[in-house]
């Protein structure tokens, strides 16, 4: 409840700051942060570093996220995933806001345990990421940002054997939204 709080105030207080008159002279380079929603709701954690110049953006990202049970293959439970990304974006307009679109390379450390055994085993899996989103600035310095993103295996582990079944790695459609502070 009280991480509720606190995102409802984080919120009121960005929503303040959009009321604000908008920078007249478009963000020409930014260094700053973002906050991923969907990590933190199935207790997990999500830390980036972002920085960019001009039209491009070049994000860090460091995750922890054990998927729900309906994003997660039937006939197998707690897969939990430790994701390190690497992602650019291009933005179509100045000053880091409006549509964007990035490509990026990820790696998977996981691991996952099929319901009728109860066996628990690990991978590790290369992805390619094609995302995009649009980025609403609320202020100079903060912005909310709704995306979406298809990840692609491209390396590692595909497939995952178990006793009865097995664990397919295949592409995985993903969108979220991200609160963003930046200089």
């Amino acid at each position: 409840m009280k991480k509720l709080l606190l995102l409802t105030a984080l919120l009121a207080c960005q929503c303040a700051a959009a009321s604000a008159a908008e920078s007249k002279t478009p963000k020409t380079w930014m260094a700053g942060t973002e906050l991923d929603f969907v990590p933190f709701a199935n207790s997990g954690y999500y830390s980036s570093v972002v920085g960019g110049y001009g039209h491009w953006r070049a994000r860090f990202v460091l995750t922890g996220i054990t998927t729900p049970g309906f994003a997660t293959q039937r006939g197998f439970t707690h897969n939990t995933m430790y994701v390190n990304a690497y992602i650019v974006d291009y933005y179509l307009k100045e000053g880091f806001k409006g549509w964007w679109i990035g490509p990026g390379y990820e790696t998977w450390d996981g691991s996952v345990k099929e319901k009728s055994s109860g066996l628990k085993r690990s991978y590790r899996t290369g992805i390619f990421t094609l995302g995009g989103g649009y980025t609403f600035r609320l202020s100079d310095h903060f912005y909310i940002n709704p995306w979406a993103a298809v990840h692609f295996p491209v390396g590692g582990d595909r497939d995952v054997e178990f006793v009865s079944k097995t664990f397919k790695l295949r592409a995985i459609p993903e969108a979220s939204a991200k609160i963003g502070f930046n200089f």
